[in-house]
Parts: structure tokens; C-alpha cells; sequence
């Protein structure tokens, strides 16, 4: 194969070959390393976040990456004791190299008098580590959370005037996910809800195993609202309406198409309505051979001579 690169010169993260080609982490996990390494200092992602936002993947997927990371070497996490409400907490720490020594730092009480807001000193090595942290980093705008897709809303009375055809087929889709999936399992009111998403597949063209297949396949390990995951689904992966062909039926004597509209019969030719086409040709092609108007009237002239003769 032929590796293509592009020079960048700005928005871009340097990493080692090494750790790309690390054979002791996963694909997965190379790809949640490589997505740390890009965020800025302060940026907040956990197992949670990067399962919410990476939906394919599901959070046992990327509890047991993240784990690989832990074990390599990559992915420290410390206790660190706040030196001003004495809080003990967990600081994260993604390296581009594996450290040996990941075992977390114990939180010590500390050895100083005991007072309200004071828990005492922190031990050696920490005091630098809290101090360079900031104590309520700002998530960045590039790892700020997507909102979460919500079904729209609709009323019953606006609900029967949309989507009309497809209304009633969209619903027993919907609600029948729970048979294929028992994850996928709606109320009422969440089919009611998620029907217009589904009646404009329909209306778009899709078939039934389109739309089952577009919900069902590819399910996180866990799911924690159906009606969510549907209409994330439905509304991501709406597919672009279908070129609807027109039909035509055939003419019962003939076999020719009939006209746009008539679904039976015979056509206005074998009705006799209107002349066939050959005839119609043959009419128009009408320059008489010399040689046939002679024979003609040499016939009429013999049949006009036996008349008089007779």
C-alpha cells in the first residue's frame, strides 16, 4: 500500500510510532490514547463521556481500553488531597510514553494541627502536582458534551394529519424493536413520539428491514434510554428520499402499457377508439405504384365489358 501524508502546520498531535504500533493496547484502545493526546490540559473525559459520545464502541468497550491504557502505563490516575477543604480526589494523567511507576500516590492525612478547612500538609512532590492543576479547570469547547437527540414531541391531533399513510406501519415498526432487541423496549407514548421520525423513512423510500436494521445494529453494550437511542438513530441515519418510479399496467388484449392511471382494462387501440399506429403509418404512406393503378383499371374495364356484354 501507498501512505499518504499531509504536512500541517497548526492543530495537529505528535505521536510516537512506538506507541501506535504498542501491540499490548488494542485498536480501540490506540484510538482512545491518540483522542487524549489531542485534548488540551484540563479537558474532562472519563469512561462515561467517551462512551456517551462514542455510542459504537459501548462503556464496557471503552472501560476495557482504557484499562490496557492503566496497565501500559499510559493512563495514571492519583489520589490528591485538596489543602483546603481536605477533600481527597482522583487526578487524571495521560502520558504519550509508558511510565514504570504508575502505582497512585496514597492521599496522607498529613502531620499538621488539625483545624476547620485544613486537613494538614500534603507529602512531598504533591503540593507541585495540586498546584499546577488547576482547581476548577474549564472543559474546552472541542470536548464540550453534544446534546442529546430528544423525539420530538407531537400532539395526537397533529400526529393524525402527518405522514398519513405511513402512520400506522411506522408505529407497528416501532413497536415491535422489542422483539428483535430486548433492550429496544418503547412505551406508548415513546412509539407515539417517534412515529413522524419513522413515517418519513417510509416516506423516504425505506423498507421495513432498512429501518430495523438502522436501530438494531451496532447496540452498545448498555442502554440506558430506548426512546433516545431510536431517535438518535432515526434522525442520524435518515436516508435521502428514493426516486419514486411511476407503474404502468398492461392492456388485457394487447400487452401494450396502458395509459398513466388505468390499472386494468384494454387500451383506447383495442377498443377501437383510436386507429393502430401500423394503420395510421400505412395511411400516411400513401403514394399509389404506377404499375398497380394500371393493373386496377385494367380489371375494372373487364368487369364493365362483362356487364354489358351480359
Amino acid at each position: 500500500m501507498q501512505i499518504h501524508r499531509t504536512a500541517h502546520a497548526a492543530n495537529f498531535t505528535v505521536m510516537s510510532n512506538g506507541v501506535l504500533r504498542d501491540r499490548r493496547l488494542s485498536f480501540t484502545a490506540r484510538g482512545i490514547l491518540g483522542h487524549l493526546l489531542s485534548l488540551p490540559t484540563g479537558a474532562r473525559e472519563d469512561v462515561r463521556t467517551l462512551a456517551d459520545r462514542n455510542p459504537g464502541v459501548g462503556r464496557r468497550g471503552v472501560a476495557n481500553a482504557v484499562q490496557e491504557l492503566v496497565d501500559a502505563g499510559y493512563y495514571v490516575r492519583r489520589n490528591v488531597r485538596d489543602p483546603e477543604t481536605g477533600r481527597v480526589r482522583t487526578e487524571t494523567f495521560v502520558f504519550d510514553t509508558p511510565q514504570t511507576d504508575v502505582s497512585p500516590l496514597p492521599a496522607s492525612p498529613g502531620t499538621g494541627t488539625p483545624a476547620i478547612g485544613n486537613a494538614g500538609t500534603l507529602p512531598s512532590g504533591v503540593k507541585d502536582l495540586v498546584s499546577k492543576t488547576p482547581a476548577n479547570p474549564s472543559p474546552s469547547p472541542a470536548v464540550e458534551a453534544a446534546p442529546a437527540p430528544v423525539a420530538p414531541v407531537v400532539r395526537e391531533g397533529k400526529l393524525k394529519d402527518s405522514h398519513g399513510p405511513h402512520r400506522t406501519e411506522a408505529a407497528r415498526i416501532l413497536a415491535r424493536l422489542v422483539s428483535v432487541d430486548g433492550r429496544l423496549k418503547l412505551s406508548d407514548r415513546a412509539v407515539q413520539e417517534l412515529v413522524p421520525l419513522a413515517a418519513q423513512w417510509l416516506e423516504n423510500g425505506a423498507t421495513v428491514t432498512d429501518l430495523t436494521d438502522a436501530v438494531v445494529q451496532g447496540l452498545p453494550v448498555k442502554v440506558y434510554s430506548a426512546s433516545k437511542l431510536v431517535a438518535d438513530r432515526l434522525t442520524r441515519k435518515l436516508p435521502a428520499p428514493r426516486r419514486a418510479w411511476s407503474e404502468f399496467a398492461d392492456c388485457g388484449t394487447c400487452r401494450n402499457p396502458l395509459p398513466a392511471g388505468q390499472s386494468s382494462g384494454i387500451c383506447a387501440t383495442c377498443a377501437g377508439v383510436v386507429p393502430h399506429p401500423d394503420l395510421v403509418a400505412l395511411a400516411a404512406d400513401s403514394t399509389p405504384d404506377p404499375a398497380v393503378q394500371a393493373h386496377a383499371a385494367g380489371i375494372r374495364a373487364a368487369l364493365r365489358a362483362r356487364r354489358v356484354a351480359a
